[in-house]
């Protein structure tokens, strides 16, 4: 996903392809699995940057400490949906 196509899109469409690709992050492939990990953040860190307060959602860090927000985003994401790899 290009800078520009983050920083055009809505808060919400940013909230769903963030969903969308944790959602995806359950595949087979490293890569694909790793590139989504990516644009989780990139979206992320583009509503942060907007005012949203985002909880953390990297895998390392609420495995140790409360993966509950990472749970939530997953199951509302679509497999392969809009802003996934």
């Amino acid at each position: 996903m290009h800078d520009e196509k983050i920083k055009a899109a809505s808060d919400e469409q940013l909230f769903q392809w963030m969903y969308n690709a944790l959602a995806t992050t359950a595949c087979i492939g490293h890569t694909k699995a790793h590139m989504n990990e990516c644009r989780a953040r990139a979206y992320r860190a583009e509503l942060i940057e907007r005012g949203h307060d985002v909880p953390e959602i990297d895998f390392w860090e609420t495995f140790h400490d409360d993966p509950k927000y990472r749970t939530f985003c997953s199951e509302r994401g679509t497999y392969n949906g809009e802003g996934a790899f």
